[in-house]
């Protein structure tokens, strides 16, 4: 067998990080780390791709054969773009992805944002707590395979499927619309409050220690038309700042307590038995109205995505073609 002389290995060391390229212990799959500053599209990166600490990278239609880390403070924005493992969002990172198909988990450590639209998750999304930080979910029309578990910050997702446990702790609000729960869902400490609106949850649904919580067409924090589907129990402990259960069907149990002011409610088909504070629920006052809407919070969302997309695309364009090959 022929050997290798070290002076060879160097060799070729030195030729694949002047063409971009880094050996690196990056992924099981992938051998070879590319750093990505600036932008590309319609190629091909054969390992793991590095958007270093405060660039930006905007890829249209690349495959990415490895997984992807995206350092602290920088952007990474991609487009019918695939990626063959998982997405780390470093602190203060941000991932914007839209009709990408992504193979493994999205794990956000307490980056800025992470936005999937008309995107597809195989793993799962896990969202860690950051110091100093509010980061947030904000997707539409994506598929995630695996579990959701948000530790800090904003939730929004609309017409979202999760094919595991949804879990939310300590978010400023957690909003599901018109999405589909496949497991159980537990949203704790939400400070704002937390709304399900015409949405399915096969599981068991587990509200504790929220702001508010409202589940149907309430209309307590949001303005919603639409009836929830739930698969199991539901249960609703120690709101601070009010309940509502309407308009819902509930193959399970209803019930709760410590919730304060006491909840209301009508027009629920409850399949199993409605207990505590749950057993005898009245409509709400005709006067109240919801606190804020759905376009409230995609507004807001809409609003911290467009000033850090902006500032990544004018960083990305300045730094000019990414050379990835």
């Amino acid at each position: 067998m022929r050997t290798i002389s070290r002076s060879a290995v160097a060799l070729s060391t030195l030729a694949l990080a002047s063409a971009g390229l880094a050996l690196g212990a990056g992924s099981a799959s992938a051998a070879l780390t590319t750093y990505c500053d600036g932008d590309a599209s319609g190629v091909t990166v054969p390992g793991d791709l590095v958007v270093a600490e405060d660039t930006s990278c905007v890829l249209t239609d690349v495959t990415i054969e490895g997984e992807v880390r995206v350092q602290a403070g920088g952007d990474l924005l991609v487009t019918d773009t695939s990626v063959t493992e998982r997405v780390v969002v470093q602190g203060d990172a941000y991932f914007d992805a839209t009709g990408a198909t992504i193979g493994g988990n999205v794990v956000s450590q307490g980056g800025y944002g992470v936005y999937l639209d008309a995107s597809a998750v195989g793993g799962s999304y896990v969202g860690r707590a950051g110091e100093d930080a509010e980061p947030f979910l904000y997707s539409y029309d994506t598929a995630i395979d695996g579990r959701v578990t948000v530790a800090q910050g904003l939730v929004h997702l609309q017409t979202v499927t999760v094919g595991g446990h949804l879990t939310s702790e300590n978010s400023r609000y957690t909003d599901i619309i018109d999405s589909t729960v496949s497991r159980d869902l537990t949203v704790t400490s939400a400070v704002e409050g937390t709304a399900l609106c015409g949405s399915e949850v096969d599981g068991v649904a587990t509200y504790t220690g929220n702001a508010g919580v409202q589940i149907g067409t309430g209309g307590a924090l949001i303005d919603c038309e639409d009836a929830n589907y739930l698969g199991g129990d539901l249960t609703i402990w120690d709101s601070t700042d009010g309940v509502d259960v309407s308009d819902n069907i509930i193959r399970g149990d209803l019930a709760g307590s410590g919730n304060a002011p006491a909840p209301t409610g009508s027009d629920n088909r409850v399949r199993g038995e409605a207990g505590g504070q749950f057993a005898e629920l009245t409509p709400a006052a005709a006067t109240m109205s919801a606190q804020s809407s759905t376009q409230d919070h995609q507004q807001e969302l809409d609003g911290k995505r467009a000033e850090r997309r902006g500032a990544a695309e004018e960083a990305a364009e300045l730094s000019g073609p990414a050379h990835l090959l």
